[in-house]
């Protein structure tokens, strides 16, 4: 690695990580076959912890890197 390699630190539960994934590919799927999307229980904790991981992401991005990639919302 190199100084200007853009590194992060996450802690990732494995299986939640993977159901939350699983989640966005059976959303991207219904979004291809243009089907209305029907929530299963769970569906909306799984989006949360997903939003909250992108979160992080960002908020390291830009603290550790000075990328711009927050939400103008976030900026205010």
């Amino acid at each position: 690695m190199t100084e200007n390699d853009t590194t992060y630190r996450l802690h990732i539960d494995g299986p939640l990580f993977r159901r939350q994934r699983e989640l966005l590919m059976r959303l991207l799927a219904i979004a291809h076959g243009k089907q209305a999307y029907k929530p299963k229980p769970g569906d909306e904790e799984l989006l949360e912890g997903v939003l909250a991981l992108t979160d992080e992401i960002a908020d390291q991005a830009h603290d550790r890197h000075g990328i711009d990639c927050q939400i103008a919302a976030e900026n205010s």
